[in-house]
């Protein structure tokens, strides 16, 4: 196994003002998001708590990248779309959530059919992360995850496409901030 430490005591340094307030902002939005209620389920019942030791190095991870990004582009700061599209791209990387659940043995046998369960349990992270990274680019929600589908453009569509390209899409940080930009051409209907 090849381990790669990178050191980040000069990035801390110039940007602690900033990163331990996110870690904490995350690491806040991880346990609440612990403690819900999606489509039905408790979120503890199926994952183990957020683990906080990764989302240190998602933190880490983005800054990183930002940094690098200043330090070669022409450009002062990130902007939110940037910020929030390499926020999840290290978080599903990262996977600060695991499901509790490790074969179907261990689901009762009532939610072995049930296909939001099963779905629930195989994308914790990116039912966390799309929430986190539409705040962050300053979308709120307009209704539950599971309800309001009837709306165009509405919060929840926009959720469940984002949702959609986090599980299914092979994609770079670039290309999740042109998403999270392209959000932003349609309005939103309230």
């Amino acid at each position: 196994m090849r381990c790669v430490y990178a050191d980040y005591k000069d990035l801390v340094k110039r940007y602690r003002h900033f990163i331990v307030p996110c870690a904490n902002r995350l690491k806040s939005a991880a346990r609440h998001f612990y403690g819900q209620v999606v489509c039905g389920y408790r979120i503890s019942d199926i994952a183990n708590p957020p683990n906080e030791i990764l989302i240190d190095d998602v933190v880490m991870n983005t800054v990183s990248d930002l940094d690098r990004i200043m330090a070669y582009h022409p450009v002062e700061s990130p902007t939110r779309y940037k910020f929030a599209a390499y926020t999840g791209f290290w978080w599903q990387r990262t996977k600060p959530f695991s499901c509790k659940k490790h074969d179907y043995s261990t689901i009762a046998e009532n939610k072995l059919n049930d296909p939001t369960y099963l779905n629930l349990c195989k994308s914790l992270n990116e039912t966390f992360v799309v929430d986190v990274m539409l705040s962050l680019i300053r979308r709120r929600p307009t209704g539950d995850f599971c309800t309001d589908r009837g709306k165009t453009f509405s919060y929840i569509d926009t959720q469940d496409s984002l949702h959609y390209f986090l599980m299914y899409r092979h994609y770079t940080a670039q290309e999740l901030e042109l998403f999270l930009k392209g959000l932003d051409t349609c309005p939103l209907v309230p």
